[in-house]
């Protein structure tokens, strides 16, 4: 499994409100149909609390099953629909391209207790 995690700045003229609520109803339906996509998964950060904020609103995470499959999504016109409409919510976007592993969060919590 391959992911795209993309790192994401509101746009400045949006409330966290506005900006959610267009990632999570107008920009997603267009991700969505990118193909070869596994899995899409929003963020959108929440207040935080005592510690400082994060330089980014947000992060979303897009699954592939391999490189393979992610480049031909990316180069989709499904994609082209999606990567133009980023301009409408997003004052800055970054990209990490991450292989995926798997931590086992149970059997942690069995070797800390041990």
């Amino acid at each position: 499994m391959i992911k795209l995690i993309a790192l994401v700045k509101k746009k400045r003229s949006m409330t966290v409100g506005e900006f959610r609520d267009y990632w999570i109803n107008v920009h997603a339906p267009l991700a969505r149909k990118i193909p070869g996509m596994r899995g899409y998964r929003i963020n959108v950060a929440g207040a935080p609390g005592d510690m400082t904020p994060a330089p980014y609103d947000g992060t979303a995470e897009i699954w592939f099953d391999d490189r393979a499959a992610m480049e031909a999504g990316l180069s989709s016109p499904e994609n082209d629909v999606a990567g133009g409409d980023v301009v409408n919510f997003t004052d800055d976007l970054v990209f990490l391209v991450c292989e995926d592993e798997a931590v086992i969060i149970d059997q942690c919590a069995a070797e800390i207790a041990a």
